[in-house]
Formats: structure tokens, sequence, C-alpha cells
């Protein structure tokens, strides 16, 4: 939150920002009782309800006022909403890489035509050359507090096809019975890629991160990529 902060610090209240993959809107609507005018897309039905439903639950009527959450998706932004639109944009939570990296590029373009002249973007991605490098075979498993759950976390690299198999499963930890799993598939964009992209739709590059503290970036150490740009 604190880099959100200092990223869009210099615009002033009642500038409106967007927030892609918005999730349960909690970003949103931290930003919203700041004073900004926030707009959350999400392509996942059930996270834009609960996000709306956090909505009606502040005890903020302003920020309400200054709140909108919309199912949508990455690519349908400029459908929806006119060119010049927002003066901040950020996408977090490894959303970018659901795409693949010709729709990264066109998303891309998208966020140039909504921003404003001088408006900022922020994107935090997994650092993927990490993995690459290191062939890293997942993220540290979590635990639920009662340690009764834990929640695993795999890659599966596609060298051929250069994408990367996300593989989760929740597990009961008594009896290692399988609760649930997923798989999702991933491109794997790596720092000099999202430049080369970002550059070549003429964004200037601002600040490059290796965490939400603002530390700096290190290729084979940093779990996050956090990069922030301008029109």
């Amino acid at each position: 939150m604190e880099l959100l902060n200092n990223t869009f610090s210099d615009l002033d209240n009642e500038q409106s920002i967007l927030d892609v993959g918005c999730g349960t809107g909690s970003y949103a609507l931290e930003l919203a009782k700041k004073g900004y005018r926030v707009t959350g897309i999400d392509l996942d039905p059930e996270m834009i309800e609960l996000a709306k439903q956090k909505k009606a639950a502040l005890n903020d009527t302003e920020a309400q006022q200054r709140l909108d959450f919309f199912k949508l998706g990455m690519l349908e932004l400029n459908e929806e909403f006119n060119e010049s639109s927002f003066s901040g944009i950020y996408i977090i939570g490894n959303v970018l890489v659901h795409l693949n990296k010709a729709e990264i590029k066109e998303f891309i373009q998208i966020l140039k035509g909504l921003l404003k002249k001088e408006g900022k973007i922020l994107i935090q991605i997994i650092n993927y050359q990490r993995i690459l490098d290191l062939g890293l075979k997942g993220l540290a498993t979590l635990y639920s507090k009662d340690g009764k759950i834990r929640f695993e976390r795999d890659y599966e690299y596609d060298e051929h096809n250069n994408k990367i198999y996300f593989k989760t499963t929740l597990v009961e930890q008594k009896n290692n019975k399988i609760l649930a799993k997923n798989k999702i598939e991933l491109y794997p964009l790596t720092k000099d890629e999202l430049i080369d992209i970002l550059e070549s739709a003429a964004f200037n590059i601002e600040a490059i991160y290796g965490n939400a503290a603002g530390e700096p970036f290190k290729k084979l150490e940093s779990t996050p990529l956090i990069l922030t740009a301008s029109k």
C-alpha cells in the first residue's frame, strides 16, 4: 500500500485511478478513503460482488461515492472507458502474466490510451528471470494459523512453448487429504521484456523495485518485480 501511495502521491486528490484485477477491492477502498476516485475491474464476478459488499459496508459516504467496480477483462477496458480517463493505473498481484505476450503488448497500448498526459502506471509481477535462471520449482508452502491446512505452490515450466504452469494444492495437514487443486497457465514475463514492451509503447520507465518496501531489484534474489512508468 505504501508503494502505491508513493507512486501516486503527486496526484491531486479527486484524480481518477484504475485498479486492474482488483480482486475484492482492498487497495481500491484504501485509496478512495484518501480522496482518490478509484475504479476497480476484475473478470471474476465473485470478486467484484465481494468488492461491492465492502464498498457498501464502508462507514464513509464520500469514499463510497468515489468507488466503482466492474466485471471486465483487461483487453476490454477501451470498450468501457474513454481515452485519457485516468491519471494513474496499477496492476498488481501477478495479474498481467495471465495474458500471453501478444496480449500483454495489446494491453499496454490500451493503458497508454486510457492514461492522461504524464499519468503513471505501477505493475507488479513475479520475478520470472529468477525462476527461470535458478530452475525454481515453486514458492514456499504456506500454512494456516492453526497449522491444520497447507497451501502448496508449484511451478512447471514448458520450455518449448515458453509457458509456466502455476499449480496450487490445498492440503489437510493431519492426513494429507487434498481439499482443492488448481492449475493456471502464465507467461514468464521478464524485466527486460517488460521494459522493452513499455518503451516500445513510448512509456518512460521511472523506477524498478525488488519488493513493496521499495528496495532495489536484484535479478536472482528479488521475488517480485515492481515497475513504475509514466506516459
